[in-house]
């Protein structure tokens, strides 16, 4: 039985991230988030959350086949977290010269964080099997 550490740090950073995309879809709405202009792309803050659920989703479900002692499931795991890592640089659109918009939102990178230490750690912590020949 491998150790579940990795598994545990990988389900709080994918539910701190699932937390963040439904603040920020919720959030959305509010004069200070959105410029109060007809030209901005109401849209914006749904594509932007949706794309963080998904990488949410991807980290839970990897960490629930973690849980279920699958391997793979820390690939999942680390892939969600550059994923993570990987939208959070690319700005999809840019508003004025301070408002920028990046294509996943995260919390301060402690998400991202705990999912890619958490998949390193299942690869890290995982029991030794021999191969028969």
């Amino acid at each position: 039985m491998a150790s579940k550490a990795g598994a545990i740090l990988g389900l709080v950073g994918s539910i701190l991230m699932l937390l963040v995309a439904l603040f920020w879809i919720s959030m959305s709405r509010l004069p200070i988030l959105i410029p109060p202009d007809p030209n901005f792309p109401a849209f914006l803050p749904y594509i932007v959350g949706g794309v963080t659920i998904a990488i949410s989703a991807f980290g839970m479900s990897g960490a629930v086949l973690a849980f279920r002692d699958y391997a793979f499931g820390y690939i999942f795991l680390l892939v969600a977290g550059v994923l993570g890592v990987i939208g959070s640089f690319i700005p999809i659109y840019s508003y004025d010269v301070v408002n920028i918009t990046y294509l996943s939102n995260t919390l301060i990178y402690i998400d991202l964080v705990l999912m890619i230490l958490g998949g390193i750690l299942g690869f890290a912590l995982a029991d030794k099997t021999e191969r028969k020949l």
